[in-house]
């Protein structure tokens, strides 16, 4: 037996899905697409003796606070990570193509860092179209023209972000962490998910 059944999540997205039945075999379940934010999927299936299983289809990693800072971008750090996210505005608040995206960010700074590094990883769908380090140190001074070491206390981010105008359209998947250089302690870390 087949059959096919979209799942909506009015504040997350939608998915569909197709699963295919078999008596005495195994249930496979095939995601035709979905679209938006889920912090985790499960899937629970029952037998008619009343015996049940779940299953964990997406969410396996460890999201942390997992706290909204907008309708794209989400603080996963943990609590005793050295950065506490306040807010992140962004004006237009969905950014489009060929647009410059004001942003303005408020963060406390938990504990001294005298130098630190960030991953950040782009998606577009599975294909990942960046994973690179940077150096915050470097990136504060050229962007926020303010210099490390970096004291304990609030730290104020005020940047202009132009978007190309070349995108294609579809979900794209933003990882970013960050850690201090001499021990290695986590700063935090942010997903965003951003359609175009």
């Amino acid at each position: 037996m087949k059959f096919t059944a979209p799942i909506v999540l009015p504040a997350f997205g939608s998915l569909t899905f197709t699963t295919a039945l078999s008596i005495g075999d195994r249930m496979r379940v095939v995601v035709q697409e979905a679209s938006g934010m889920f912090a985790a999927l499960d899937l629970t299936a029952s037998d008619s003796s009343g015996g049940s299983s779940t299953v964990r289809l997406l969410g396996d990693e460890d999201l942390g606070k997992n706290r909204t800072l907008n309708d794209i971008i989400r603080d996963v750090s943990h609590e005793d990570d050295l950065v506490d996210i306040k807010y992140v505005d962004m004006d237009p608040e969905h950014p489009k193509r060929s647009t410059a995206v004001h942003i303005n960010a408020l963060a406390y700074v938990k504990d001294h860092i005298e130098s630190a590094t960030a991953n950040v990883k782009v998606k577009y769908g599975f294909i990942t179209l960046l994973n690179r380090k940077y150096d915050l140190c470097e990136e504060l001074k050229t962007n926020l023209n303010k210099t490390c070491p970096v004291d304990e206390g609030p730290i104020e981010v005020s940047v202009d972000v132009d978007i190309p105008g070349f995108i294609p359209p579809g979900w794209f998947h933003l990882e970013a962490t960050a850690w201090r250089d001499s021990d290695e302690k986590s700063l935090g870390r942010i997903l965003a998910d951003i359609k175009f």
